[in-house]
């Protein structure tokens, strides 16, 4: 089996190479991806929690929805371009510290 993950990063270096060749950028990308995470768990914990007065009857949590949609909306998605953004360089300065002599 490859050393691929199947999270979506379709990057060819390995963790030893981002080690090696920019560990100041795979702590940053590493960083970002777990606070990624934590925000969209703390965004849908949020939402769920919003809903929960509506669990016992029949109308529709329509604040949850608004939570839901605007937090991921304005607060995870500029988290998400932030992170490819973080992402590219860290591996731009993988790929070019690689064509160096001696790297």
């Amino acid at each position: 089996m490859d050393d691929k993950s199947d999270d979506g990063d379709k990057f060819e270096d390995s963790r030893q190479d981002c080690l090696r060749y920019d560990p100041r950028g795979y702590q940053q990308t590493t960083w970002m991806r777990h606070a990624l995470t934590a925000v969209i768990a703390l965004i849908a914990l949020g939402a769920a929690a919003a809903s929960v007065a509506h669990w016992d009857g029949a109308g529709f949590p329509v604040t949850s929805l608004v939570i839901y949609v605007a937090g991921m909306v304005f607060v995870a998605m500029p988290l998400c371009l932030l992170y490819e953004a973080l992402l590219k360089s860290h591996h731009a300065h993988v790929a070019h510290a690689k064509l160096q002599p001696g790297g």
